[in-house]
């Protein structure tokens, strides 16, 4: 049983094994003269190559935006936080127990953050943890904001849920990798054009010392407002 495996706490699944790990386009077999550091379009037949790392056994790949999404899936059973496609669909996986108490505890910040008093706030703060619990997904997550908060708009609600949501899953996985003597962490962007600057630049420095922090001054995502990123346990390299 592998680290990951005690941290799911069940048995490892099996992945696909996708990408290149040689500087080859993953689209025309052409070989490049070095290995993409980030989403980049092959000089030869100008199709988007993506960068990513598999979690079956941490190597650096190079693949098709296709491939790129399934590796994403991949990493998001891994670490428990898959969530529905479509907003009204919950994430699957097990809740981490680490989450949800962490999400408890933001009462201060998220005062300070959204601007609401200090009674709202921690209303608000125990409404995220139960939706992490209940595995209520973005959508419902934001529709239990605004049962609670009905002059909030609809995209304010999401937001809040998108950001509060990413911030307690990826530090309740940053606090279990450092616990488990996992050395190396990595930014994870869903790949497609959405992604902002920010992110794309954390994603692209690859594999980092768990306790340092990205090029944007994040430890882990969110990155910016709405950020569907996630942080990935990885191997730290001898130079690294």
């Amino acid at each position: 049983m592998g680290i990951l495996d005690k941290f799911l706490g069940k048995h490892k699944p099996k992945y696909e094994t996708l990408g290149n790990t040689e500087p080859v386009c993953p689209c025309c077999a052409k070989p490049l003269d070095k290995m993409p550091g980030r989403k980049t379009k092959c000089p030869f037949c100008a199709n988007y190559m993506y960068i990513r790392t598999r979690p079956a056994d941490k190597k650096r790949v190079v693949v098709t935006e296709q491939d790129a999404a399934k590796i994403d899936e991949q990493w998001k059973i891994e670490s428990g936080i898959v969530v529905g496609q479509s907003s009204a669909r919950p994430y699957e996986g097990p809740p981490m127990v680490e989450a949800i108490k962490y999400a408890q505890t933001k009462g201060a910040q998220m005062a300070a953050k959204y601007e609401l008093t200090p009674d709202s706030a921690n209303r608000l703060a125990q409404i995220v943890s139960d939706g992490i619990k209940n595995k209520r997904g973005i959508g419902g997550l934001a529709s239990d904001i605004r049962k609670e908060f009905y002059d909030m708009t609809t995209e304010r609600a999401r937001l809040i849920a998108q950001n509060e949501t990413a911030d307690a899953l990826s530090q309740a996985s940053l606090d279990r990798m450092k616990d488990m003597g996992i050395q190396g962490k990595e930014w994870v962007t869903c790949g497609d054009d959405r992604v902002c600057e920010i992110c794309l630049s954390n994603e692209a420095v690859g594999v980092i010392p768990t306790d340092k922090a990205f090029p944007s001054g994040h430890i882990h995502p969110p990155g910016c407002e709405n950020c569907r990123c996630a942080l990935a346990p990885a191997i730290l390299s001898r130079k690294d």
